[in-house]
């Protein structure tokens, strides 16, 4: 979607969704699962080399736009050249499982892309791309940065026969980390996920398990985390079942719709959106699946 809410543009990315969406979102019973991510882009080609050439997602087009898409999620690429990476926003990774990181980190560093650290450095360390072999990496987890600095992780995936590659969580940072998860829980009726710590902690989606992550922002406490529009990561999509019940329920919980719950008839669906209160742009649809 373009920068902002706009009704044009968030009906133009409806449009340009449906068609290429349905077998990827392989849920088809939660009430919520995120269903795709908006990626403001420099270089087209610079960020197909990487998510397609790279990390192994299958490549679109419809509208205007490219997609690439993954089992159970969908990477659109709008042809904009962001703002800022997603360092600096409340939004600060996608993630991805693999069965084999190592195997795939080398190809990030041979196709000429970096790691970078997993957790925020905090003042007076640097940002710096990590060396092969690190203890994350040969424990089956890694960060990487492809254009534009758009963060990933990769984990391993230790289920028979896993797929190359697949969407596994959205992670969030912020200072206020805990109410940020508790929002996130307010609003997608999500629970508690056993095991936080001083610096983590997650939720998860109905039906759906292991999705909502939140670190605790260890940088330079006076920075304040920036919007998502405009950014490399724009916003994040959830496909919501019953969007119009949901939307008044939102309201109800005092969480108000940027763009308000709309229908687009030719294609039957329906979305809408909202901004948490740290700046991250969220979609809300239903009918993808």
């Amino acid at each position: 979607m373009h920068r902002g809410v706009r009704a044009a543009a968030v009906g133009a990315l409806a449009f340009s969704l449906v068609a290429h969406v349905f077998a990827q979102l392989s849920n088809t019973a939660a009430p919520v699962v995120v269903g795709h991510f908006q990626v403001n882009v420099t270089s087209l080609d610079a960020h197909k080399k990487f998510w397609v050439d790279t990390l192994g997602g299958t490549p679109g087009k419809f509208g205007e736009d490219d997609v690439v898409r993954f089992p159970d999620t969908m990477i659109v690429l709008h042809r904009q050249a962001p703002t800022g990476p997603t360092r600096g926003t409340a939004f600060d990774h996608v993630g991805f499982s693999v069965p084999n990181v190592r195997d795939v980190v080398a190809k990030v560093r041979a196709n000429g892309f970096q790691t970078t650290n997993g957790r925020e450095p905090k003042p007076g360390q640097t940002v710096s791309p990590q060396a092969a072999g690190t203890p994350e990496e040969i424990a089956g987890v890694a960060y990487i940065l492809g254009p534009d600095d758009a963060k990933v992780e990769l984990v391993t995936n230790r289920d028979a026969n896993p797929p190359p590659i697949k969407y596994h969580h959205v992670h969030f940072i912020n200072k206020q980390y805990v109410e940020m998860q508790q929002w996130y829980m307010k609003a997608f009726d999500a629970t508690l996920r056993p095991g936080q710590t001083d610096f983590f902690i997650g939720a998860d989606l109905p039906g759906v398990g292991y999705s909502l992550n939140f670190f605790r922002w260890e940088g330079d406490q006076a920075v304040t985390h920036v919007p998502t529009a405009g950014r490399v990561y724009d916003h994040v999509g959830f496909e919501v079942r019953n969007l119009e019940e949901f939307c008044r329920k939102l309201e109800a919980k005092g969480i108000k719709l940027t763009v308000p719950y709309s229908k687009v008839p030719a294609l039957n669906i329906t979305h809408a959106f909202v901004t948490d209160p740290w700046g991250v742009s969220i979609e809300l649809t239903e009918g993808l699946r």
